[in-house]
């Protein structure tokens, strides 16, 4: 059972981390293309947490290294 709610806590976290950068940086012209969190994706990325810090980095070295 621990296990499981550090898993969600972690999720929880990082989603609350990602959401308040978005939200700080709403303004800026790089983030004028992206779309605002909903509810949904809030939950789907708490769960899924470590495909979405996969998918990220994966995005990120892609970019990168262009």
């Amino acid at each position: 059972m621990d296990i499981i709610l550090n898993y969600l806590f972690i999720g929880f976290a990082l989603t609350f981390l990602i959401d308040g950068l978005c939200f700080y940086y709403k303004e800026h012209k790089a983030f004028k293309n992206v779309p605002e969190w909903d509810w949904i994706a809030r939950t789907f990325f708490a769960v899924f947490w470590p495909l979405g810090i996969g998918l990220f980095v994966y995005v990120y070295i892609r970019e990168k290294f262009k």
